[in-house]
């Protein structure tokens, strides 16, 4: 059976030129690319879309900070499934942890880092860390309408 998951690649990889090699990777380890749509983001996709991020950090700055970061850039937004029932887990592991300094060196934030949390969080900017991959299938659902079929 197929899963899929909803994932993006953020303003920094497509900015740093990472969008080809990113997706190799994930070619490479079995995913297959089922929707995939450049997106020019806007003030309203991307709060509702970090809605519960801007809640859980709870910081003054950060709604800002991903309005300076996403509004008016490019993002590419997918959709990629494999074969499996664990497809959610194994791109967040493919992936890499949030903080990419703390991501194992062979995850894609691992190879490209080139920020920290810790550096974000003291210039009260948004983390550099390439992806946004869904937590659950419950978001990645959500997360697919919203990229897909709202916007």
């Amino acid at each position: 059976m197929k899963q899929s998951t909803f994932m993006m690649l953020k303003p920094d990889a497509v900015k740093r030129g990472l969008v080809d090699p990113i997706l190799s990777i994930f070619k490479e380890n079995g995913y297959e690319i089922i929707r995939q749509k450049e997106v020019m983001v806007c003030r309203e996709l991307i709060l509702k879309h970090y809605e519960e991020v801007i809640q859980k950090v709870n910081q003054p700055y950060f709604q800002q900070a991903i309005l300076d970061t996403f509004e008016g850039t490019k993002v590419i937004a997918l959709e990629i499934a494999k074969e499996g029932e664990h497809v959610i887990e194994e791109v967040r592991t493919l992936v890499g942890a949030t903080d990419p300094v703390k991501a194992d060196p062979k995850s894609i934030r691992g190879r490209y880092i080139d920020d920290s949390l810790e550096v974000a969080m003291r210039e009260k900017r948004t983390l550099r860390n390439l992806i946004h991959a869904s937590d659950s299938l419950e978001n990645a659902k959500l997360e697919m309408k919203l990229w897909f079929e709202t916007f």
